[in-house]
């Protein structure tokens, strides 16, 4: 795979990270990798300085951009940093305490002294009730007052309040008071974002929680975003800026900028998707991926493909909006060793980019999982993240600091060496991954043995085998790419949107005409949002699926149709639905009267596919030339001289005996004793146990 000679036209994906921004520029096949420093007040600065970088690196010029797109966490982090613009929340008259009372559930229990979060801020945000009244047919009980409107304005300019989430009682039926609020404080100048355009699904509780966490990142997504696009075209990159969603589908900027919700798993999405490529790449159906990069771990769990939710939690708050299913958390490369109270733990805080571990001679003091790895000879400053400038100097300053703090405290660990103790850091950190991916397998009802794991992100690839030991995986694979892995997914996934519609009707008392109207207009939606992203009609594509349950439950289950639906099809439906719930609940009764609570249909722009340049052949013994050199690298307490593999020389059948290291410009990866790792056709590195 030649980094070099890129021509037009040419795709980038651009992963934003908490400590690194990953690029990837593909064409015909060609695939280039480059990471910088991420810049964490504004990472559009990073991007626009990498972009720079890549353009000189790759040898392409502005014009020949074809595409731009972009994983972001910028909604995500203003979100749980308590950092977006304050809101007004605008309800149904004696409703406004739903955001309070909620589902009447706490997330601990037996905690006396549990403290519950809400989605708004009481101190800055406003809540408001509106004199209206729809009843749970859609029928128009109250008309709305519009003197209770004019009454607002006040307290929004009292709190500076621009932003308007509006969720009224039984809206997803009746959207006429809705478009009323819309319109009269779309006129007065405020940003309103309403339910039945967010999540016009039944149970009010979610939807007021799912329109207002989407007032609170859209502007703050919109904001970024905005600013991105400006500076792409001022250095004159004319491409269209796509972003990754939620539901690992593309969306254009305008689109995105008002349902910034999408945008909450965007970074994350990216590195699904790639691992769903790489399902094909090598004729598997079951794979974990395991994405380690500078401030956090994201793991899931891949079936033939991945899986997103209907509706998930973010922050322990309930979100209707599709998302993949993914699990975070606050483990990777900056991660902070710590010690108190007698006990060592590894994260979740981190040194981020800045100031970053101690070995980035950039003012960080604290002992982070990088040091550590440093220390051991898993990495060589030689080969760092774009050759980034490493000192082990100041990683051996800290070890040795945090070693004396373990044995001058009154609870001392059995720890005596600085050796033991970056052997420790690990461990910790091996094992804290470990229980998230018992999360996505065991806790869904699926055995982790029967994946494989697929390590990416700058620390994956170093951390993968002892994982998978830990969790007796069924091997562990490492992609072509590792350290910009979730940038390559980026541009490997679709432009997609989805819009769900409530529609209350039993099985048996289905109105067709009805139902398939529904559908058709949510269609023909879709249809325009494509269109007006560029996408071709012959590229245009959509999926049809009901939300099924038995009468009387609360959630459902979720399966594909044909359009348009009729009565046989549907007995059919029904039939498959019986079955699924057996899989999933180990039950079902034909006898109970079934329900459709939602029609969905997702729209789909088909881009082009990448086709992988595939390696020159050769034998099982690597190439000679292919030795960088030899180090003395720290497998289980023993220091081990340890040969070097530069990936570029490496070819397709070549059989790489551990211990060794392979070295790339984007990551390392370790391949330990007693295992090999073959190199196949795509350059993917498959680890197995020497038997």
């Amino acid at each position: 795979m030649n980094e070099d000679n890129l021509s037009s036209p040419v795709r980038i994906g651009i992963d934003t990270g908490g400590t690194f921004t990953d690029y990837v520029v593909i064409k015909d096949g060609h695939i280039s990798a480059w990471k910088t420093p991420t810049t964490p007040a504004d990472p559009s600065e990073g991007i626009i300085f990498g972009f720079n970088e890549i353009m000189e690196k790759f040898h392409f010029q502005k014009n020949d951009v074809e595409v731009v797109v972009h994983g972001t966490t910028i909604g995500t982090n203003a979100f749980l940093e308590d950092k977006c613009p304050p809101i007004a929340f605008l309800t149904t008259r004696g409703f406004k305490d739903i955001v309070e009372i909620g589902r009447q559930q706490r997330s601990e229990l037996y905690n006396l002294k549990f403290n519950q979060r809400y989605p708004i801020n009481f101190q800055k945000d406003v809540l408001y009730e509106i004199d209206e009244r729809v009843d749970s047919n859609g029928n128009i009980v109250n008309t709305l007052d519009l003197r209770s409107l004019e009454n607002s304005l006040q307290s929004f300019e009292s709190k500076s309040v621009k932003n308007l989430a509006v969720s009224l009682l039984f809206s997803f039926l009746n959207v006429k008071h809705e478009k009323m609020v819309s319109d009269y404080f779309s006129e007065k100048g405020y940003n309103v974002f309403t339910s039945h355009e967010i999540s016009p699904q039944i149970k009010e509780y979610e939807r007021a929680v799912t329109t207002i966490v989407n007032a609170k990142v859209s502007p703050v997504v919109n904001s970024y975003l905005s600013r991105l696009k400006n500076k792409l075209n001022n250095l004159g990159v004319e491409a269209p800026l796509l972003i990754m969603q939620s539901n690992t589908g593309m969306s254009d900027v305008a689109s995105i900028g008002k349902s910034g919700i999408q945008t909450l798993y965007s970074g994350l999405a990216g590195g699904v998707l790639a691992a769903a490529d790489s399902l094909k790449h090598l004729n598997r159906t079951h794979l974990v991926s395991l994405d380690i990069g500078g401030t956090s771990t994201d793991v899931a769990a891949l079936i033939d493909g991945p899986i997103v939710l209907r509706s998930r939690e973010f922050s322990g708050f309930p979100l209707v909006a599709s998302m993949v299913d993914v699990e975070t958390i606050g483990s990777g490369g900056g991660s902070i060793a710590k010690f108190k109270d007698g006990l060592l733990s590894v994260g979740p805080e981190s040194q981020g980019a800045n100031p970053g571990p101690a070995c980035y001679s950039l003012g960080g003091d604290k002992v982070t999982l990088t040091d550590a790895n440093l220390f051991l000879g898993y990495v060589h400053q030689d080969n760092f993240a774009g050759n980034l400038n490493i000192d082990k100097a100041k990683a051996t300053l800290q070890l040795n600091n945090l070693l004396n703090d373990i044995k001058s405290s009154p609870f001392p660990l059995e720890i005596t060496t600085i050796d033991e103790l970056a052997l420790s850091i690990r461990k910790i950190l091996n094992n804290n991954i470990a229980n998230a991916i018992r999360v996505v397998t065991i806790q869904r009802g699926l055995d982790p043995r029967d994946f494989a794991l697929l390590g990416f992100g700058g620390a994956g690839p170093l951390q993968a085998w002892e994982i998978a030991q830990e969790l007796e995986m069924g091997g562990v694979i490492i992609p072509p790419f590792p350290g910009v892995w979730s940038a390559f997914g980026l541009v490997s996934s679709d432009i997609e949107h989805e819009h769900t519609q409530s529609f209350l009707q039993t099985k048996d008392d289905v109105d067709f005409d009805e139902m398939n109207d529904k559908l058709k207009i949510i269609k023909e939606t879709l249809q325009r949002i494509l269109s007006s992203e560029e996408v071709e009609q012959e590229n245009q594509s959509f999926n049809y699926s009901l939300d099924m349950r038995y009468v009387g439950q609360s959630d459902f289950l979720t399966l594909p149709v044909e359009f348009p639906i009729d009565k046989n099809q549907l007995e059919s439906v029904t039939e498959r639905f019986h079955i699924l719930h057996n899989q999933s609940y180990f039950w079902f009764d034909k006898e109970l009267i079934v329900e459709i609570v939602n029609l969905s249909v997702r729209g789909i722009g088909k881009v082009p596919r990448i086709e992988f340049t595939k390696l020159e052949k050769g034998t099982e013994k690597p190439p000679l030339d292919a030795i960088k050199t030899h180090r003395k690298v720290n497998f289980e307490g023993e220091w081990i001289d340890t040969p070097v593999y530069d990936k570029k020389k490496l070819l397709a059948g070549n059989i790489l005996e551990g211990p060794c290291i392979i070295d790339q410009l984007d990551t390392t990866t370790v391949i330990p004793p007693s295992v090999f790792g073959r190199i196949n056709n795509l350059g993917y590195i498959l680890m197995e146990e020497r038997k």
